[in-house]
């Protein structure tokens, strides 16, 4: 004790000595302070916000000064029982979102110290956007989903039929997990399974038994327990839980694979299950399926060669049909080519070349798979996606690297000037390193690591999301469109290349 602190001690003795002494009598008794509150130990470390998707674990931790600290954690405000350790692990469950934890600290002597609170952010889907044929679609980690471009079939789902020249939420009555873009509709999955699609439905493009346009989303009847979404132009495939998938829509060549070419305006099942797959893919008139083998299946249109066939008089095949034995890893497709990408990491493209847009070096349509050129990534780099659009495609190297090939007429090339003739070898798009990329009809976008979105190309309409309707010939920032969790200081999660997709979703199972 100090020397200051005896004096005061003795002080307070005698006071009351004295008070006692003198039974009560005359004057007022004086006052003793009392003694300070012992003092909390300092948080060196406090907790911090945190961020995850459902299912997965997050940790809380704290450090203090001193030892023989007690710790309890609180949950918006309230003590959590048993959670009396200097870190709390748990599960995060949609409930969860945005709840506030603390933790509070308690000295050997007494004193205490409450943390400020940290946020649970509880995401829901793999940031991406998604172009349609002249609308975009783009899904943040909070499974908010934007809609911009043209939307003269509803397929923005904002209740009317008008073009939107930035991105706009779409009113849906719960977070989404994946979006899809059509030719003039939308598909969105929610977290609870159901599937929400808009826009036109002339061939049963929405799955509701009609043929009625609608501009607001509406869950698909009966669709249940979705895991996985995709879109083609005018039909849709859907992965369900119990393993079955869905196909319904457009079916002038046989595309959804039932042995005929009539339109179904509600989902039909194939025998596959969803197990077996690892990739799919549905481009204009035909549909394409990878399974866990590596083994590439098709139903569909061959008029173009964009199932690998040779040519033949009979183009289409009402059934799914074996096309390639092992070595597949993924399949894409946008219109009336496609891409598989191998085991060995290399693409082969076959159908529609006019434009050139499989990069093999000519504009001669092919009618079998052949090598796209992946020269033009930086050297050491190895090709992660390969996304087709219309009439160009987009190669997503290692390390974010984005090369272009094909039709550059608006500018969807992404090489600084928009140009009358077309490439038929990929060149590099200066400056730009992407996470993720998505080609439209004549438009191009990107979304980067720090989930900022970019876009290029034609604009009519805005397409581009950028607030104008002025053609873009290079990557041009998508002003205010934030793909991540809300701003508490989590780091952004890495996203999944969309070849992964799939498989993400498969083993949700």
């Amino acid at each position: 004790m100090t020397i200051r602190s005896q004096r005061a001690s003795l002080i307070s003795v005698l006071l009351l000595g004295g008070f006692f002494a003198c039974g009560g009598g005359g004057g007022s008794s004086p006052t003793v302070p009392p003694a300070p509150a012992p003092t909390g130990p300092r948080l060196t470390t406090p907790p911090v916000a945190q961020a995850g998707y459902v299912g997965d674990q997050v940790t809380y931790r704290v450090l203090a000064e001193g030892s023989g600290n007690s710790y309890q954690w609180l949950r918006n405000g309230t003590a959590i029982s048993g959670a009396t350790t200097d870190s709390y692990v748990l599960p995060v469950k949609a409930v969860d979102d945005q709840t506030r934890y603390s933790v509070r600290v308690t000295a050997s002597a007494g004193g205490v110290t409450t943390s400020p609170e940290a946020l649970l952010d509880v995401l829901y889907a793999d940031p991406a956007v998604l172009a349609g044929h002249d609308h975009t679609l783009a899904i943040t980690t909070k499974g908010k989903v934007y809609a911009w471009g043209v939307g003269g079939n509803g397929q923005l789902g904002l209740g009317d039929n008008q073009a939107r020249l930035t991105p706009t939420a779409v009113p849906l009555p719960g977070p989404a997990v994946q979006v899809a873009a059509g030719w003039g509709h939308s598909l969105a999955l929610l977290a609870d399974g159901r599937v929400f699609a808009w826009g036109t439905n002339t061939t049963g493009q929405l799955g509701d038994g009609t043929t009625t346009m609608r501009n607001t989303p509406a869950a698909v009847p009966g669709l249940t327990n979705a895991v996985y979404i995709t879109c083609g132009y005018n039909h849709n495939l859907v992965g369900k839980s119990d393993q079955s998938v869905w196909l319904w829509g457009y079916n002038s060549h046989g595309q959804l694979g039932q042995g005929d070419k009539v339109n179904r305006l509600s989902p039909v099942s194939i025998p596959v299950a969803s197990s077996q797959l690892a990739s799919v893919a549905l481009g204009e008139l035909h549909t394409l399926l990878v399974d866990t083998a590596g083994n590439l299946y098709g139903c569909g249109d061959n008029g173009y060669g964009q199932l690998g066939l040779p040519y033949s008089p009979t183009t289409e095949h009402l059934s799914i049909t074996p096309l390639l034995t092992g070595g597949v890893k993924a399949a894409r497709a946008f219109s009336l080519n496609s891409i598989i990408l191998g085991f060995d990491g290399l693409p082969k493209g076959s159908g529609e070349n006019v434009y050139g847009q499989l990069g093999d070096g000519s504009r001669t349509t092919r009618y079998g798979w052949v090598s796209m050129s992946t020269a033009a990534l930086p050297a050491g780099t190895t090709l992660d996606s390969v996304v087709p659009g219309q009439y160009h495609t987009l190669f997503l190297g290692s390390q974010g690297a984005v090369t272009s090939v094909g039709y550059n007429w608006y500018g969807q090339l992404g090489l600084g000037a928009a140009s009358t003739t077309s490439n038929t070898t990929p060149q590099a798009i200066s400056g730009l390193l992407a996470a993720q990329v998505s080609g439209g009809s004549s438009s191009s976008y990107a979304m980067l690591p720090d989930l900022s979105v970019k876009a290029w190309g034609y604009n009519n309409n805005g397409r581009l999301g950028d607030g104008t309707s002025t053609d873009r010939p290079a990557p041009t920032t998508v002003p205010g469109l934030f793909l991540g969790p809300i701003p508490t200081g989590v780091t952004p999660p890495a996203p999944i290349a969309p070849e992964g997709l799939f498989t993400k979703a498969l083993a949700r199972f």
